[in-house]
């Protein structure tokens, strides 16, 4: 019997993957829970396990690859007939019964110069919409030589992005995911109309706080405190009572949310990945920091899940241990906002006397689609009435 690998939908959004390659070859054994191969979207690196025995027989998808989910990648040979067909598991295969033609393989548009012989409804030369031609632009992609095949429409912003990556050149797993990355922010610095506000922030008792319950939490947990979970704790408070930022742009109104999910910018030696703290208004201060060190962990050894990455309201990025003052970040598509934290420094501070404080630039960059300025000088208000003047019950359950 023969189990056909496809490529799985890892998360809700998934639509697409790249292969980035096979971690066995033709002939090679194969186990279960073994990992086959290595995938990449556009937020993130990861290897997808096989969930049968076997042998891995013919490879139909080469690494460098984009293909659809759900598209037939290769196959494993010498499965026992009472193999069940499905799997609780997130599948990276599924059962063909013996004899069963191989079906051909689902491909992404590609630019060609001439109708397959399969075709035989006459193409239809699609018009391009404003925001494809300006990507097609930015990326190199002649829009004469898109095979849109048989459909009618206009040629979309998805339909460019995937004749760019069915086209590139193959490249080390790495630069591909470097490559995705880069296309991610292009999308966004494309399509999401952004402002910045900037504010400097007394972070005397925030420094207070940390230094009082370090250790208190290194004993109790046996996990380290940073002050990036102090911020992250203050910004999900922050997004909770304000519903005007607690919110996202999606299919062309503002959709508000009620949990409040916060990315956290992590560097990797792949890049930065966004993992995702669910509910992060809600967690005492010892179970953020052993998710976040959860997430960063798997993000920087490549095992996060896509569900990990999916989702989320704004993200927090601290590259306070970097000493850079301050920065302006870019939104994650898909979310509304994001702090950029610079480092935590004596400054010159005015009180009633010019005084020295320790003080952090905080930059807020925010969807303009979602609030306007008024609404985002509320919100960045109260993150800094909570950072100079932290009341004991943020920590009430530290």
């Amino acid at each position: 019997m023969s189990i056909s690998v496809v490529m799985p939908q890892l998360g809700l959004t998934m639509e697409e993957g790249t292969l980035t390659g096979w971690l066995k070859k033709t002939g090679d054994p194969v186990k279960k829970d073994e990992p086959l191969f290595t995938l990449s979207t556009d937020k993130a690196e990861m290897e997808v396990e096989s969930v049968v025995d076997g042998i891995l027989g013919k490879i139909v998808v080469q690494a460098g690859e984009v293909v659809p989910v759900g598209t037939i990648l290769a196959y494993i040979e010498g499965i026992s007939e009472n193999v069940p067909a499905t799997s609780n598991k997130q599948p990276a295969v599924e059962a063909v019964p013996p004899n069963t033609p191989k079906p051909e393989v689902a491909r992404p548009p590609r630019a060609v110069n001439a109708p397959t012989d399969t075709v035989t409804q006459e193409r239809v030369t699609r018009s391009a919409s404003p925001r494809a031609k300006r990507l097609a632009k930015e990326l190199n992609v002649d829009l004469d030589s898109v095979n849109t095949g048989i459909r009618t429409g206009t040629i979309s912003e998805k339909d460019i992005h995937r004749v760019a990556t069915s086209t590139r050149p193959s490249s080390t797993p790495s630069s591909t995911h470097r490559q995705l990355i880069a296309e991610r922010l292009t999308r966004s610095v494309q399509t999401i109309p952004t402002f910045s506000l900037s504010v400097e922030v007394n972070a005397e008792k925030l420094l207070i706080s940390y230094e009082s319950l370090k250790e208190k939490i290194l004993k109790a947990s046996g996990v380290k405190l940073t002050v990036t979970d102090l911020l992250l704790k203050v910004f999900a408070l922050a997004l909770k009572t304000s519903p005007a930022l607690n919110a996202i742009w999606s299919e062309n109104s503002v959709r508000n949310l009620t949990p409040v999910d916060i990315g956290l910018a992590v560097d990797t030696p792949k890049g930065v990945i966004v993992p995702i703290l669910r509910n992060a208004d809600t967690l005492d201060i010892p179970s953020l920091v052993i998710q976040r060190l959860e997430l960063a962990d798997k993000a920087r050894g490549g095992q996060l899940s896509l569900t990990q990455l999916e989702g989320g309201v704004a993200t927090l990025s601290n590259l306070g241990m970097y000493r850079i003052d301050r920065f302006q970040a870019i939104i994650s598509p898909g979310q509304s906002s994001i702090l950029a934290v610079g480092q935590i420094r004596k400054r010159p501070w005015v009180a009633d006397t010019l005084v020295i404080k320790p003080t952090v630039m905080l930059n807020l960059s925010v969807d303009h689609r979602v609030a306007d300025g008024a609404a985002a000088a509320v919100f960045l208000d109260k993150i800094v009435e909570m950072i100079e003047n932290l009341d004991r019950a943020i920590w009430a359950n530290a």
